[in-house]
């Protein structure tokens, strides 16, 4: 699957844009899988789910604060209403030779390690927050400074990691990024009814030990993660917007047995669904 083209519209006599994107949730990669030549600041206000980058994927929650450089695939997908403040940026959004000055080189190299996408954390991110409520609050040429004092704090920050592996190419990177899509929209079209490793190793023409070896690499969790991690987050969905007993929610999830349901449960969110249903009820 191909990422597809995002025209970003620039509005006029703005030199970057800034928004607050509110969206209903998108359970597959091909409704949300995109890339444009624009830097993006991106953060999660609200939701969880997973993030795909590049050849990478990864849990992300509220908080969650990266950068992704010009052309970069990226996407989100979750089972909730998501809000995500985004601030997007040519690299020449200040003028050709304006990161040619000394003043301004960090930044321009903090474009070019954004290639990979970065994730920043810590005391960054904290501050980055405050930064990114000043960007989207000021007006005319105070915005600009609120945006180049966040850039130069991402710039000289310590508290960030890539986000993409060293050496990932497009083509071959995209190639291993659209098996594992298969797969996740495989098993968020079927977990309710159910799904088998087989199937899923056939439908991306692998031998079933291949498959496990491939998911473990490229997801960084097992065929049985995957399945239990969407099921059960369809099982909170369930607890927090309905008043159904748990044996019909384990069974609307997936789940056969109440007893392992109730096991996995637990397992992933660390308290019985019991608990669960009463913190919220």
């Amino acid at each position: 699957m191909k990422p597809e083209f995002e025209k970003i519209q620039t509005e006029p006599l703005h030199s970057f844009t800034r928004r607050t994107v509110i969206r209903p949730k998108r359970l597959t990669l091909k409704e949300a899988w995109h890339f444009h030549p624009e830097v993006e600041i991106c953060l999660t206000v609200k939701s969880e789910g997973k993030r795909f980058v590049g050849n990478d994927i990864s849990d992300y929650q509220s908080g969650d604060l990266v950068m992704f450089g010009g052309n970069l695939p990226h996407g989100y997908i979750t089972r909730k209403n998501s809000e995500q403040i985004v601030i997007q940026m040519r690299e020449d959004f200040l003028g050709k030779d304006f990161l040619e000055k000394p003043e301004t080189i960090p930044i321009k190299e903090l474009f070019e390690k954004a290639k990979r996408g970065l994730l920043f954390f810590g005391e960054t991110e904290k501050q980055a927050k405050q930064l990114i409520k000043k960007v989207m609050e000021a007006e005319d040429f105070l915005k600009v400074l609120a945006l180049l004092e966040l850039l130069n704090l991402l710039a000289h920050s310590d508290e960030k990691e890539y986000i993409v592996t060293d050496g990932f190419h497009p083509k071959t990177g995209l190639i291993e990024l659209e098996r594992v899509q298969i797969v996740y929209d495989y098993i968020l079209e079927n977990y309710q009814e159910g799904v088998s490793l087989a199937e899923a190793s056939r439908l991306i023409s692998m031998t079933k030990s291949s498959f496990c070896k491939f998911l473990k690499k490229h997801a960084k969790k097992t065929f049985s993660e995957i399945v239990n991690e969407i099921r059960i987050s369809h099982a909170c969905d369930l607890m927090i917007k309905t008043n159904k007993k748990i044996s019909t929610i384990a069974f609307e999830s997936g789940y056969n047995d109440t007893s392992y349901f109730s096991r996995t449960f637990k397992k992933i969110i660390k308290v019985s669904p019991k608990e669960f249903m009463e913190r919220y009820s």
